[in-house]
């Protein structure tokens, strides 16, 4: 569920690299906050999905 969220989240934020679904992975999970990282397609570059207090945050790296 983290998962799949975290990967809407990150497809409506204007992104530069293009990610897929499958290059998640949930990397923190305590019920009430969790972080995802998705690797790019070009295997050089990475998104931070963080979602805590009911508000979601997108970086890339």
């Amino acid at each position: 569920m983290e998962l799949t969220t975290a990967y809407h989240k990150l497809m409506t934020f204007n992104k530069k690299y293009t990610y897929i679904m499958k290059d998640g992975q949930i990397v923190f999970n305590n019920g009430w906050a969790w972080i995802v990282v998705f690797q790019a397609l070009n295997r050089r570059n990475f998104a931070i999905v963080k979602y805590c207090n009911g508000q979601y945050s997108v970086v890339e790296m």
